[in-house]
């Protein structure tokens, strides 16, 4: 297991090192706040015209061309739920521009979802405000949807003339019985994608059956990293325009219509948004990873990420987590690193 482990280790840092042009994040003392942001932001721009992994999709219709004489491209945004570092709207973008259409966006929000409380729910929306945000300074029209998909996703698509539907990829049960309900009432001539934007190694590539341990899967996940563990190019401005602007959002009035336990109130400490996940993961770096394999477990010593909230929501990416944590110390040796990275990238994939 110990030679699986660095072998893992290796693999990570010979891909991130591949091509040199990924540079180097020291996290040094003495850098200004948000040094982090902006050096993700030169690895984007860096990596404009990089080719879509076709193995990153699957098909989850018989029909695989875009509509003809249709009006725009959906990204059914669920799972990952961010502009930048997806690759489901990354290939939503790129298939957009090749058949010169319009790209949107659509969020379903239902009022209710298990045992979630306003707290998870508020940290959820007020993400989403930054989404519909950035939405607008790149021309992407969002649409927040109102209750379960398959009663208004499909009319959607009919009322919006959409020539492909693309969505991200989410093992729960639910949300496998929202896609298969979707993919039964679409129209039978457009194209519906999947794409795993939240896993560095796409699910169905990793592993096609059950695993239990990481052990048996540790591996697995390895020998592909040198093919997926890529650079994520910028979702750009869209130069196609939608002839008609989406619904204006009352956040106020979305928030006050939740059936949900209002009496989880929000937390302080954690900002919404993939901003706010940028700026924690950058203070992961600077002030507790080289303590977090030693003190992760001690509950007196502040040695953990706290980058779980977004993880959660999906507001920052497992995949630029995995680079920028090894790019941090290339060609060091660092166990805090290690240890993150065998988190996210090994134990992760058994829950999926």
């Amino acid at each position: 297991m110990s030679a699986n482990k660095n072998n893992l280790k290796r693999q990570m840092k010979s891909t991130i090192s591949a091509g040199g042009k990924q540079p180097k994040l020291t996290g040094e003392k003495g850098k200004e706040s948000g040094w982090l942001l902006k050096e993700v932001a030169e690895l984007r721009r860096a990596a404009q015209g990089c080719e879509f992994n076709k193995k990153r999709l699957r098909y989850l219709s018989d029909t695989q061309k875009v509509k003809q004489s249709s009006q725009g491209v959906l990204y059914w945004m669920s799972r990952d739920q961010r502009i930048q570092d997806n690759w489901a709207l990354i290939y939503s973008q790129q298939l957009a521009l090749a058949e010169k259409l319009p790209l949107h966006i659509c969020f379903c929000l239902v009022p209710k979802f298990l045992d979630a409380t306003y707290r998870q729910y508020a940290f959820m929306l007020k993400g989403l405000q930054e989404v519909v945000k950035e939405c607008k300074s790149l021309d992407i029209e969002f649409h927040l949807l109102s209750g379960e998909p398959v009663h208004n996703l499909p009319a959607f698509v009919k009322s919006w003339n959409i020539g492909a539907v693309v969505t991200d990829f989410n093992p729960l049960r639910i949300s496998l019985q929202w896609i298969d309900t979707v993919k039964k009432h679409l129209p039978s001539d457009i194209p519906f994608i999947q794409v795993d934007a939240h896993n560095v190694v796409p699910c169905w590539e990793a592993s096609t059956k059950l695993e239990y341990g990481a052990r048996t899967i540790r591996g697995k996940i390895t020998k592909h990293l040198q093919e997926f563990l890529t650079d994520m190019p910028l979702v750009d401005t869209h130069p196609y325009c939608a002839s008609r602007a989406a619904k204006i959002i009352d956040w106020e009035e979305v928030l006050s219509s939740l059936e949900v336990d209002h009496n989880v109130c929000e937390v302080e400490w954690a900002q919404p948004g993939t901003t706010g996940g940028m700026f924690m993961l950058e203070s992961f770096i600077d002030q507790r990873l080289h303590i977090f394999a030693t003190h992760r477990n001690n509950p007196n010593s502040d040695a953990v990420s706290h980058l779980s909230p977004w993880i959660h929501a999906a507001s920052a990416a497992f995949r630029r987590k995995d680079a920028w944590l090894s790019a941090h110390v290339l060609g060091k040796e660092d166990s805090g690193v290690d240890c993150i990275s065998r988190r996210s990238l090994v134990y992760r994939y058994i829950s999926e």
